[in-house]
């Protein structure tokens, strides 16, 4: 019987525990569209990312526009629609439309156009308010993902990566149903069905389940020397959705002459709805599932083993093998990944002007910068000598065949050499901002701190074996999922109490984290034999 720190069927623990006798490999096909390759993600990846970043503006215009008026209406302040200013100069020159309109100008509720930007509402009352329903929806959001993200790892080893990832998906899409339905009819449908849109948020995991499993589905479709330009191709895909969405999303919005951010929503639906049915229809699996495996997990039994495997630290016991090298190497890893995704979530709202460029830059990093690294690196050590480079899985894969548990207590030196400058360079642009805020110093650290969160995710899924990959990357993002609900909140108390004194006391401290993580690096067993390393998450190859 397998130690509790291996992967195990949630069925029954008299069951053969081997995760490879679960998940053979696909049969080895001739037909190009049904093999299974990070290509097929791609264009649904950038599809998500452009959805995600159009409409995210328009929601909290949503959100801003639906609590301003109850805070007026509360507080019954002066109707503002009555002053000297005409009211279309107040709203930018934009026309306004009856239908837009959530309430008739009175003078105990005044009129608010709910999905636009509204004058009367910049006042800190407002401000306020809606920080405090961000902080509760977030962290509603963020502890029912801190659940609910490990599980979904575990259903993507045992159903298969692309169920998992299509179901998730359409939970997120309900979610932005919920929001286009607010926006829609914003007086048949309170501020406090938002809060659906948060909880069925958590479910679906967000992005950051999204991410973990279109990296698992990677990691089962690329050989070891391939994953790093892989993963690349998906973090450059997200950073290009995160600032191209929200230029998508103006002009979407103007593109009548008068802001018309319905249609913006909708077009969001649509390509998240396109995106869904791509994976739905046409999309292979690059985790085959046998059909004992479907049968096992029908049994009455499945759901009592189920719930004992889904305990917090049942799920992260993955982290720490009871092999001594896995523990030396996963545990520092882990935490560097969440003390990096902590100081990022952090940094977000404090750096938000420059999240666009920096993305841009990112993007240009991560799919063009990162693939040369990578082959120079392979060319230079010979690191890359021996693997199977095509993206479909093949019979006898290098991987599959020489991988043990002796052997994978080694991170590659390249990835390590990413994740330090990643570190280094993001720690001094924090300092840098710190000392002097402007945004050149911290748009460049951007770009360079992109190729270390890749060379972190890869070296990750090298120490462990590919049917694995969803267990693991669902317990680092159960962490992730708790970074994001404690760092922003610590971050945002931090600033609040020194904003008038020492307002650069919270980048400090973020630098200090990465400082922190930067030492945790040295812990980690990086290199072995071959000194080069980047394709080998083995001894002997890194």
């Amino acid at each position: 019987m397998a130690t509790p720190h291996t992967y195990q069927p949630v069925a029954s623990d008299d069951e053969n525990d081997d995760a490879s006798s679960h998940h053979p490999k696909p049969e080895a096909t001739n037909k190009w569209y049904q093999k299974p390759s990070v290509f097929w993600l791609l264009p649904i990846f950038l599809l998500f990312n452009l959805a995600m970043g159009a409409t995210s503006m328009p929601r909290m215009n949503v959100i801003v526009s639906l609590i301003c008026r109850n805070v007026l209406a509360k507080d019954s302040l002066p109707n503002f629609s009555d002053s000297a200013m005409p009211l279309s100069r107040r709203h930018g020159g934009m026309p306004r439309s009856s239908s837009s309109m959530s309430m008739n100008s009175t003078a105990s509720s005044p009129a608010i156009i709910i999905r636009d930007y509204n004058l009367q509402c910049a006042i800190p009352a407002v401000e306020s308010s809606t920080a405090l329903f961000n902080l509760w929806g977030n962290l509603l959001a963020g502890t029912i993902a801190a659940i609910a993200t490990p599980i979904w790892g575990k259903l993507s080893d045992r159903f298969g990566r692309v169920k998992p990832l299509a179901a998730a998906s359409s939970v997120m899409f309900a979610s932005e149903v919920v929001v286009v339905l607010v926006a829609k009819y914003p007086d048949a449908m309170s501020l406090g069905w938002v809060y659906l849109a948060f909880v069925l948020e958590g479910i679906s995991g967000s992005f950051i389940l999204i991410m973990a499993l279109a990296s698992s589905y990677a990691a089962y479709c690329t050989s070891l020397s391939t994953r790093t330009t892989a993963l690349g191709y998906f973090h450059g895909n997200m950073f290009f959705g995160m600032a191209a969405g929200p230029a998508l999303g103006g002009y979407l919005g103007m593109s009548s002459g008068a802001s018309n951010l319905l249609l913006v929503f909708y077009t969001g639906l649509g390509m998240r709805a396109s995106a869904i049915l791509f994976l739905f229809l046409l999309v292979p699996e690059s985790l085959s599932i046998s059909p004992s495996t479907a049968t096992l997990s029908l049994r009455p039994s499945s759901l009592p083993s189920l719930l004992q495997h889904l305990s917090p630290l049942r799920l992260l016991s993955i982290l720490s093998p009871s092999s001594t090298p896995h523990a030396h190497t996963l545990l520092p890893l882990a935490l560097i990944n969440t003390i990096l995704f902590g100081a990022v979530m952090a940094a977000m709202n404090e750096s938000g002007v420059f999240l666009s460029t920096v993305n841009i830059f990112r993007t240009l990093a991560t799919v063009g910068v990162l693939p040369l690294v990578v082959y120079v690196a392979g060319r230079w050590g010979g690191a890359t000598r021996g693997y199977a480079h095509s993206h479909a899985p093949v019979k006898n894969n290098k991987e599959e065949e020489h991988w043990d548990e002796a052997t994978t207590g080694y991170v590659p030196t390249l990835d390590v050499a990413l994740l330090r400058t990643a570190i280094v360079s993001d720690m001094l642009g924090f300092i840098g901002y710190a000392l002097a805020p402007t945004g050149t110093l911290f748009t460049l650290s951007g770009a360079i701190a992109s190729l270390g969160a890749i060379g972190l995710a890869t070296s990750m899924t090298k120490l462990l074996p590919a049917a694995q990959t969803g267990e693991l990357l669902g317990a680092l993002r159960f962490l992730q999922a708790l970074a994001r609900v404690v760092a922003p909140t610590v971050a945002g108390l931090v600033y609040n109490a020194t904003a008038e004194s020492v307002p650069q006391v919270v980048f400090w401290g973020i630098a200090g984290c990465f400082g922190v993580a930067g030492g945790l690096t040295f812990v980690v067993r990086r290199g072995g034999k071959g000194g080069g390393g980047v394709g080998g998450g083995v001894a002997g190859e890194a």
